[in-house]
């Protein structure tokens, strides 16, 4: 009985000791150039997205004299056309302002009166934006590229990639960028290991001369390949 039940443990710790050295070897073998092209094409297919964008700043960072976004909330489809509610600060005062964006005009819900009056794209509050073109361009460009393993994301399994991205495709997916502050800035990528959809882009560095160095700016994305009928508010 001794001698079955210890060979029983050996067994059993031998199968444990190798589930794990499977698991570190899947993640060994993952290769994440080809995850980036796999995201890339299949972003390229969906038929669009929720979306948080939301800038994080350091408790010592000093507030901006005008306008400063901290967050937007919203829905972009396939043809890029967007929904959102902006939550930003004006002079230190707190406004909310919506936006609609179809193609190159966009709509500004004004704070105050409600009432919307349309601008073109670079005269918007928030520059000319492309969260969707925007982040798959980043897949595409991203250098130094190497793999950190697993997270949960949105309830999925998300394989998580590290590099770096020039100023020139960060400020493709958000227009207020001035290049040359921040020449290459960190990158954190979220992508399914099982549908290779990005489920979180965060890219650290200041934006603007303006901005704290420490700063960060987040993009989660939800409800992943689902249509969003956009028309311009009346």
């Amino acid at each position: 009985m001794a001698f079955a039940a210890s060979v029983t443990a050996a067994l059993l710790l031998l199968f444990i000791l190798g589930g794990l050295a499977a698991c570190g070897g899947d993640d060994a073998d993952v290769d994440p150039q080809a995850v980036l092209v796999a995201a890339s094409a299949k972003m390229k297919e969906i038929k669009g997205f929720h979306f948080v964008y939301e800038v994080h700043k350091p408790e010592s960072a000093k507030p901006a004299a005008g306008l400063e976004i901290a967050r937007m909330t919203g829905d972009i489809n396939a043809a890029g056309d967007m929904t959102s509610t902006v939550d930003a600060t004006y002079s230190g005062l707190p406004v909310t302002v919506g936006i609609v964006a179809l193609g190159d005009t966009y709509y500004v819900q004004d704070p105050i009166s409600q009432k919307w009056t349309s601008v073109a794209a670079a005269d918007s509050p928030v520059g000319q934006l492309s969260l969707s073109a925007g982040t798959i361009r980043i897949l595409d460009q991203i250098t130094d590229v190497s793999y950190e393993g697993t997270d949960s994301k949105g309830g999925v399994k998300a394989h998580h990639i590290t590099g770096r991205v020039a100023d020139e495709e960060v400020k493709a997916v958000a227009g207020l960028v001035d290049l040359g502050v921040t020449e290459s800035f960190p990158t954190d990528i979220w992508i399914g290991v099982d549908d290779s959809l990005v489920y979180e882009v965060d890219i650290a560095g200041a934006a603007t001369t303006n901005e704290d160095p420490k700063v960060w700016r987040s993009i989660i994305l939800s409800n992943l390949d689902t249509h969003v009928d956009i028309e311009a508010p009346r």
